[in-house]
């Protein structure tokens, strides 16, 4: 009564909990309400005091006819070959031995006055035998020799080299399908990144804080029949704070994030790559809603080849029409995975990924602005004294085409020339000089955009 009461409490906290979350049935898939079920009635069985008093009394039996009997068993004593000729050879009323047998090997067994004993045949012939009698020789067979230590010892090697060698296949072969997709836990995972700490992009800002909002609290969105978006990419030059966002949108949406690159997923092997993807939106599925972040997507997405190529890369392939399979195939009803990729190289990707249904959103994370410049100048330089906080008009105004990424180095290299003139002020000369040594550093800089700067500095 107490365990169907515990139960029954168990089913009315769970749909407590389902009615908490409107979009909690959505996420749920069919196979995965199939192995919460399973995983119930084996906690169930072994739950009942019935099914371990039986483990117990298999076990007690088991132990009693391995060592019950045995243990009370007198073991034979060995009488030597010519011993036992001498007994049965002596004439009395009553045999000195009874109960012989002879054991497939030529082992003879008895008893002598109610004791078990045994004797090894010795393979003589009857001349020598009667010879050895005759004299009084005491003689038997010799008993096996054991094996050796050396012996042992090359026969375990090969098996355990064996065993090693299966256990490297097993872990890179097998085990490693399921690495790619690492879930950040809550633990490791920064909690202190807010949508303050990106500057320069409001724009893509915006949407991503949307999609938050959606997770936090779906309830008015769902009133409306809008649906959970299946994808957000977000596309853009290198440094302009794509996996930024995406890091600030795992910290402020409070669920479960898996992250992983594209080449986690580029694998020599045939299947190795998408066997990974089915393990990691499998575990995904699981802790749904939650995000799955892929960066530099364009490693795994690339555009499928066609005509005389086609065959070249088969594993690629697979792969990719496994992603495809697992974002919006026939058994995804959106069930609560929502997957975030950044690439700056979206003209490669595959049609077929971009479109609708996959990713439903494309954001466009760009080079920021002068006014974008200066925000982002004012994040890097919060851990830092400026002599003047005006001085950083001009450093996004001599900035042009400069990313966050290149900003905040910017503003780095400046706190270093400061540190280095023993100064804990950084100056409007500090940063230009940054500035001047960033220009002059990249050879990619075309020689006029070069010009340009010496002559704005």
């Amino acid at each position: 009564m107490l365990l169907w009461l515990g139960i029954r409490g168990r089913g009315a906290s769970a749909r407590e909990a389902a009615a908490a979350k409107p979009w909690a049935g959505l996420f749920r898939a069919p196979a995965q309400e199939e192995k919460v079920k399973t995983g119930k009635r084996i906690r169930l069985l072994l739950s009942k005091r019935r099914t371990w008093l039986g483990i117990v009394v298999l076990l007690l039996l088991a132990k009693a006819l391995v060592w019950g009997p045995a243990s009370k068993m007198v073991p034979p004593a060995e009488l030597p070959m010519s011993e036992f000729l001498r007994l049965t050879a002596t004439k009395a009323k009553e045999p000195a031995l009874t109960s012989l047998k002879v054991t497939s090997r030529g082992k003879m067994l008895y008893e002598v006055a109610g004791r078990p004993h045994f004797t090894r045949q010795v393979p003589l012939a009857d001349p020598l035998l009667e010879h050895l009698l005759r004299h009084g020789v005491k003689f038997g067979a010799a008993e096996a020799e054991p094996v050796g230590r050396g012996l042992i010892l090359a026969q375990l090697f090969p098996l355990a080299w064996l065993a090693m060698m299966y256990s490297v296949l097993r872990r890179n072969l097998g085990e490693t399908v399921g690495s790619a997709g690492r879930q950040v836990q809550g633990d490791t995972l920064d909690r202190s990144l807010t949508f303050d700490d990106v500057a320069g992009i409001d724009e893509a800002k915006a949407e991503v804080r949307e999609l938050v909002a959606i997770l936090r609290d779906p309830a008015p969105y769902v009133a409306a029949g809008a649906r959970l978006p299946s994808g957000v990419m977000l596309v853009g030059p290198p440094g302009t704070g794509k996996t930024l966002l995406a890091r600030v949108m795992a910290a402020e949406a409070g669920v479960p994030y898996y992250y992983c690159s594209g080449s986690d997923f580029v694998e020599m092997f045939v299947g190795r790559g998408a066997a990974r993807v089915r393990k990691l939106f499998a575990r995904a599925a699981k802790t749904a809603p939650c995000i799955v972040f892929f960066d530099e997507l364009d490693a795994l997405g690339k555009q499928r080849s066609m005509g005389a190529n086609r065959g070249s890369n088969d594993e690629a392939e697979q792969t990719l029409n496994q992603l495809l399979a697992c974002m919006d195939g026939l058994d995804t009803n959106n069930n609560g995975v929502i997957v975030v990729a950044a690439t700056n190289r979206f003209d490669m990707l595959d049609d077929a990924l971009t479109r609708p249904g996959r990713f439903d959103r494309i954001v466009r994370v760009g080079v920021p602005e002068e006014a974008g410049r200066q925000a982002s100048c004012t994040v890097h330089t919060r851990n830092m004294q400026l002599e003047d906080p005006a001085l950083l008009v001009t450093v996004a105004a001599i900035t042009p085409g400069l990313t966050g990424a290149e900003l905040a180095s910017v503003a780095n290299e400046a706190a270093i020339r400061a540190a280095r003139r023993s100064c804990v002020q950084v100056s409007l000369d500090d940063f230009q000089g940054a500035v001047k040594a960033y220009y002059t550093s990249r050879s990619k800089i075309p020689t006029n955009l070069q010009n340009l700067m010496k002559g704005l500095l």
